[in-house]
């Protein structure tokens, strides 16, 4: 958390996108970097997290997090980027759609400012599917 402000009579706290925490049980992990799906080519292997420039903001179905895509060296990376609590999926959206260009480590800095009297996060809850083992019949994926 940077600190408090006050807009129009209610309190507010402002934090950084890369301080956004999502939890998972009884864990709080951080969200920021976002999780990059790594293309097959060497380069990709090469980056790291906070490498390129932001190129595309886009919700998840269902509300659960944000779509991030950015570019290195004219190739596009897609990542999710899933937090818990406030800000809103559709006001981080808007805060970064205004940031499209900004290299990944300073969107990673961007401030938003979270009222303190938020309402409950109404989006999905993050559930993770475990990866079927190779052979499972219960699987139509292989």
């Amino acid at each position: 958390m940077l600190g408090l402000v006050q807009r129009g009579g209610m309190m507010a706290h402002t934090t950084r996108v890369r301080d956004l925490q999502v939890q998972y049980g009884d864990v709080l992990l951080a969200a920021w970097p976002p999780r990059w799906i790594l293309s097959h080519d060497l380069g990709s292997f090469l980056l790291t997290a906070e490498d390129g420039k932001l190129t595309w903001v886009e919700p998840m179905p269902r509300g659960i997090g944000l779509w991030l895509t950015r570019r290195f060296d004219g190739v596009a990376h897609r990542g999710s980027l899933l937090w818990s609590g406030p800000p809103s999926v559709a006001e981080l959206a808007r805060i970064l759609r205004e940031r499209i260009g900004l290299r990944i480590q300073e969107v990673g800095d961007v401030e938003v400012s979270v009222s303190a009297e938020s309402p409950a996060d109404d989006r999905a809850p993050i559930a993770l599917q475990a990866r079927p083992s190779p052979g499972d019949k219960s699987c139509s994926c292989c």
